[in-house]
């Protein structure tokens, strides 16, 4: 007995045509529907540097990209900063220009129609990398006046190192300066130090420091000095400090000891509390030293400050 088929495939045609339906009408307000333009912050990331090569300059940390394309996706962005990888093995010596286009900017944006990117291009300066080896070259240097520190023995370790940077500038160095500065306490003591090198812009150094070697053989005294005791506050003529003046013992390179200029450096002050009107209290005395002075005791370590009645 035979029977049709007809009466069952009806409800299968309005199920597909209900789903054909449907299906447009979420692609119509994914796609069509309330088309919206966004600008987002995207960072950049470079890759593929050939090993030969130093870029020297044009590289860019982030680009502004202007977006249009449905409401729904755009606030679909991540809220986080983007980023997209800018591959950089097809430059070249010299200047290279990298475009900043749709097709480059990776599949993260193809959802979107990309109206304008800034800047539309990157253009890098990249040199050849070179590798050379120079000697180091010790400056003596101390924070105090000249002659005042003789220095013997002076010796750096290793004397030599290995400079890696852009060729028009590793080629122009013919040494590396190195600052060695003294340590105006290490009378009659051999001083070691490890020194960091300070080297060119884009230039590294192998190894980064080195250790540096030297005696200082002039000589430090002691000297004795009546200093005022300085009142560290606004309204000065309202307090009275006793004693007023103290002796300072202290130790200083001999080529200081008699130097006038240098000695005044020397400073006492005090801080007074909050007091009231005839009130007075015990406070401690603050020195401040010039470069080189060691204190060595002080007559008095507190004085007394009095606020002075109305």
């Amino acid at each position: 007995m035979k029977s049709s088929s007809s009466p069952r495939r009806a409800p299968h045609l309005a199920s597909l045509l209900v789903a054909v339906l449907t299906a447009v009408g979420m692609w119509y307000v994914v796609s069509v529907r309330d088309r919206l333009e966004a600008q987002v912050e995207v960072n950049i990331d470079y890759f593929g540097i050939p090993s030969n090569l130093v870029v020297t300059d044009g590289l860019i940390s982030k680009v502004l990209v202007r977006l249009r394309g449905p409401e729904t996706l755009l606030r679909s962005i991540p809220q986080q900063k983007l980023t997209q990888a800018v591959d950089l093995s097809g430059i070249k010596k010299g200047d290279t220009i990298v475009p900043l286009s749709g097709e480059s900017m990776g599949p993260a944006f193809r959802a979107f129609e990309l109206v304008d990117v800034q800047p539309p291009r990157i253009v890098l300066k990249a040199d050849t990398l070179l590798e050379r080896s120079v000697p180091l070259r010790a400056i003596v240097d101390s924070p105090l006046r000249g002659g005042a520190l003789t220095v013997e023995n002076v010796s750096v370790s290793p004397a030599t190192v290995v400079l890696r940077g852009p060729e028009s500038v590793v080629s122009d160095i013919s040494s590396l300066p190195l600052t060695i500065m003294l340590d105006p306490k290490a009378a009659g003591t051999t001083v070691q130090q490890i020194v960091t090198l300070d080297t060119p812009s884009l230039v590294t150094a192998t190894p980064a420091s080195v250790r540096v070697q030297y005696t200082i053989t002039s000589g430090r005294t002691v000297i004795s000095r009546r200093c005022k005791v300085e009142l560290s506050v606004e309204n000065r003529r309202l307090y009275a400090v006793t004693p007023d003046e103290i002796t300072v013992l202290a130790e200083v390179p001999e080529a200081l000891a008699k130097s006038a200029r240098y000695l005044s450096r020397l400073e006492v002050s005090v801080v007074p509390p909050a007091l009231e009107p005839g009130q007075h209290a015990k406070v401690e005395l603050r020195f401040r030293l010039p470069e080189g002075m060691t204190l060595l005791n002080s007559a008095t370590e507190e004085v007394t400050v009095s606020r002075k009645k109305k």
